[in-house]
């Protein structure tokens, strides 16, 4: 398999990082998407149950030419969703990040050129994220502000870029974060809109050259995993709904002048 297409578990290689108080985006919209933390089955003591785990991939060549690790979710209500803000974990080290993302299907661009960091974070039994040697790594929290519309039905390609982690895979530095992921079926958590597969991405120079849905099973991890995720925002009637309220309204107003 070559290097561009490996990816990446952390719970094969824990990253210890200094713990680091930041302040994260405050958050008051409607939650649309609850792809949260799992709440259970954590970490090595879970055993075969487990899970939590975080994903990253390695650089294909250059800065420039590199591949990431991304997910996708879809607006199942009947409204549009007019989101305000999208949040995610990393798991071990960040310190800049930046959202990417479109709709299913388009062009992926920035939706935010940087997120707001905080953390340490924690599980809710009070843990962080326990790799596979038995070290402990922080999770932190990542918050973008956004000014996204996504029609109802329509499904929608995220990821998380960044730096932070150093280590080393076959002599490549990692340039990208872990990002928390879980499987659905233990996670203890809604998981809205979790599927089973994640997506490869190859970038050159920012513009997606290959995109494949990857399931996580059989590669260092023996279970389908989706990236966590919490989507905010508010649903709103789609403009064909105004525009048939609008004739509705004149109907009948013209109804009553003719009575």
């Amino acid at each position: 398999m070559q290097i561009s297409k490996v990816l990446r578990l952390s719970t094969l290689c824990a990253v210890l990082v200094a713990t680091t108080s930041l302040t994260g985006l405050a958050v008051a919209s409607p939650l649309l998407v609850d792809r949260g933390l799992p709440t259970a089955n954590l970490n090595n003591a879970a055993g075969a149950n487990r899970s939590n785990v975080s994903w990253a991939d390695v650089p294909y060549t250059s800065a420039t030419d590199y591949w990431l690790v991304g997910d996708t979710f879809t607006n199942t209500s009947s409204q549009a969703w007019v989101i305000d803000s999208i949040r995610m974990w990393v798991v071990g080290s960040v310190t800049t990040t930046s959202l990417l993302g479109g709709t299913t299907g388009q062009a992926i661009g920035v939706v935010a050129a940087s997120g707001a960091i905080s953390g340490p974070v924690t599980y809710a039994d009070s843990s962080t994220y326990q790799g596979s040697s038995g070290a402990f790594s922080n999770i932190f929290q990542v918050d973008f502000a956004v000014n996204l519309t996504l029609a109802a039905g329509e499904s929608y390609d995220f990821y998380l870029d960044g730096t932070g982690n150093t280590a080393l895979y076959q002599g490549a530095p990692l340039v990208v974060p872990f990002v928390h992921a879980s499987n659905a079926a233990l996670s203890g958590s809604p998981q809205d809109g979790s599927d089973g597969f994640l997506l490869d991405t190859h970038f050159v120079n920012g513009a997606v050259v290959q995109r494949d849905p990857f399931s996580t099973q059989g590669y260092g991890w023996d279970k389908a995993s989706d990236l966590n995720i919490q989507v905010f925002g508010n649903a709103v009637p789609e403009p064909a709904t105004f525009a048939l309220a609008g004739l509705a309204l004149l109907a009948m107003a013209a109804t009553r002048r003719r009575a």
